[in-house]
């Protein structure tokens, strides 16, 4: 028994070592967006991830060799007591001669075993509030009506595309945030590590109001935290629920991935275009080949295919394939061979060097900042913007759009570090020789990528909306706009019927019906909007929201929010005019005897209090009501964040 005991005592002491330099790695060395990553790395597999797993179980034994090999040693020095003990019981003798000795040794083994056990304990619960696990399952069984009542499917919405079709450059930088440029611009870091992209964002738009020195960003998701799901929000508008059985599968050779989404590529492929995807690591990494292939029959340059053209020798391999510095010169000579052929083309150029941790150290990379990933991020501002200034020297340039983008927000730890928690943190985005945009600034998020991409091109969408994105050439609100982010993460990680019935499984009789064709009709079905939770309501009602059977039933009004209004007498003012993209609409709202949307008066007087003035494209702040006692039924409608402004990330 004793024996038994000590070994299991000893296996227990090296799972809490791991255990804790999981979370020490997950959360501080990295920092995860979700815990739906670990999810989706674990069942898609870490094929082409080599060197970030080495560099992780090489930083395990650095960082515990000296408690690993005290903890051995005692633990052999308890064997050989164990082993001595055993034999002389067999001849008759005890190992102690006193018994106080036999108690307090076997009462000293005892008292760590139960000391192992507990700090494994707290150690466990530890990680499951710091890695969002109770929030992720309470999410995941809690169900959402987000999709039904905003997702807008590309294949029932019209785009008009340009007789002469734009083609299109998408260069997707590894971790790239606007965060990178110093407080004078708007950026979290002392110095501006990326003044090229800062020039380049404000010479096209980065969708703030024109002559704003701040950079604008995009926020990022829950499920939209990790290159491929950051892929996926902005070429379809929609976040990788792994949450949906259906989605947790390993990817491997043509196995389907999100086989009824429709995105980017597929709508480009429809109107004639050729799409590309190059990277410099393994194209099949997390599924990224299958979901290019299989939307929109992209033509995949990854590692493999640089050695197959001889761009890297066949033994040649560092970082995640090989360096930007070899990655650019490659899409430059294939933009050259695709610029020739009369077919337009979508070429999107994924990098790597920026990955974290501490990013990938070329010789070209300066030593200008104090850390590496720093002059790492510096670097690359520097290449990217070379390649751009090569496009904008070739002859396909006028007749080409540029987008450039962070995947996702970095997950190297020093960042977050460097900026602080009370810094809203957003992915770089801006569009280089696209339409003029002369709006306000906007807040949005990934999802609202993809819509703006296809109107970067010239093309027009009817709505101007796309999957769970907006268009930010258009005057629609986006749903961060709308909702706030806190409200939309929660609803996003929901479980959504919608989402695995139609869009992973493809049930078309669970589809949204079609628009009908009478006039009246028509303007009737767009001026309903749905009103969804808002953060002052999420916060407020938590609890509800982490009861699995909880379900919000979101009240829907016609376009316009009637806050609760406490007191019998109550009066609601007379609504704002809200203007679709197409035609202005003034609906009234629908009479009710309860005091939360009052018929409004008729009267040609004006009625106290006076009418709201009409929005602008910013969400006004509704006034915060009293708590009603059916959260289900009533919302607050702010969308204001911890941080006091709509659609503001809380670190």
């Amino acid at each position: 028994m004793w024996l038994t005991l000590g070994i299991i005592t000893y296996l227990l002491f090296w799972v809490i070592c791991i255990l804790s330099y999981t979370i020490h790695y997950l959360t501080d060395t990295i920092q995860i967006t979700s815990f739906s990553q670990v999810i989706y790395t674990l069942n898609a597999g870490t094929e082409g991830a080599g060197s970030t797993i080495g560099t992780a179980v090489l930083g395990f034994f650095a960082q515990y060799w000296l408690l690993l090999i005290l903890g051995t040693i005692v633990f052999v020095f308890y064997l050989r007591i164990c082993k001595k003990r055993r034999t002389l019981k067999k001849s008759g003798q005890p190992l102690f001669k006193e018994k106080k000795t036999v108690m307090a040794f076997n009462c000293s083994v005892i008292a760590a075993a139960l000391i192992t056990v507990s700090v494994l304990g707290y150690r466990i619960n530890e990680g499951y509030n710091i890695l969002g696990i109770g929030d992720y399952l309470a999410n995941t069984n809690r169900v959402s009506d987000l999709y039904e009542n905003y997702f807008v499917e590309p294949t029932d919405t019209t785009i008009t595309f340009p007789e002469k079709k734009r083609n299109l450059i998408h260069i997707v930088i590894e971790s790239m945030e606007s965060s990178y440029t110093d407080g004078e611009h708007g950026g979290g870091y002392t110095e501006d590590l990326i003044p090229e992209l800062y020039d380049l964002a404000k010479t096209g738009t980065d969708f703030s109001t024109p002559g704003t020195t701040d950079l604008n960003g995009a926020l990022v998701t829950d499920n939209s935290g990790w290159t491929i799901a950051g892929l996926v929000a902005q070429s379809a508008a929609v976040p990788l629920n792994v949450g949906n059985a259906e989605f947790c599968t390993n990817f491997e050779n043509d196995a389907p991935f999100m086989p009824h989404l429709t995105t980017l590529g597929q709508i480009l492929e429809s109107e004639g275009y050729h799409n590309y995807f190059m990277c410099g690591s393994e194209g099949a990494y997390a599924g990224r080949s299958n979901y290019y292939k299989q939307h929109g029959n992209y033509e995949i340059l990854d590692y493999f295919a640089a050695k197959e053209q001889g761009v890297i020798p066949q033994d040649y391999r560092v970082w995640w394939g090989f360096e930007d510095a070899k990655l650019f010169p490659w899409a430059e000579q294939k933009l050259t061979e695709i610029a020739k052929n009369d077919q337009p083309f979508n070429f999107t150029l994924l990098t790597a060097d920026t990955h974290f941790q501490d990013g990938y150290e070329c010789p070209d990379c300066p030593d200008t900042f104090d850390s590496q990933y720093e002059n790492v991020i510096n670097c690359t501002d520097s290449r990217v913007a070379a390649f751009i200034r090569w496009i904008q020297q070739q002859d396909f340039y006028d007749n080409t759009t540029i987008v450039v983008s962070g995947d996702h927000l970095s997950m190297d730890g020093s960042v977050g570090k460097e900026t602080g928690s009370g810094y809203t943190r957003k992915a770089f985005f801006a569009v280089i020789n696209g339409p003029k945009y002369e709006g306000s600034t906007r807040k949005y998020c990934t999802l609202d990528i993809f819509p703006t991409i296809v109107e970067s091109l010239g093309a027009t969408i009817d709505g101007h909306r796309l999957g769970l994105g907006t268009s930010l050439y258009s005057s629609v609100p986006t749903l961060i706009e709308q909702m706030g982010l806190l409200p939309l993460n929660a609803e996003l990680t929901a479980n959504s019927k919608y989402y695995t019935d139609v869009i992973m499984s493809g049930d078309q009789s669970k589809m949204k019906q079609p628009t009908p064709e009478s006039p009246d009709e028509e303007v009737k079905t767009e001026a309903v909007m749905v009103q969804p939770v808002s953060a002052q309501f999420y916060e407020n009602n938590q609890t509800l929201f982490e009861d699995p059977n909880y379900t919000y039933d979101i009240p829907v009004d016609e376009n316009t929010y009637w806050p609760y209004v406490p007191g019998e007498d109550a009066v609601t003012p007379e609504p704002p005019v809200v203007e679709t993209p197409d035609t202005p609409v003034t609906p009234e709202p629908p009479i009710s005897e309860t005091p939360v949307t009052p018929q409004p008066p008729t009267s040609e007087t004006p009625v106290d209090p006076t009418p709201p003035t009409p929005p602008t494209t910013e969400t006004p702040e509704q006034p915060e009501p009293e708590q009603p006692e059916n959260p289900g039924t009533s919302d607050t409608g702010s969308g204001v964040d911890t941080n006091g402004e709509t659609g503001a990330d809380v670190q």
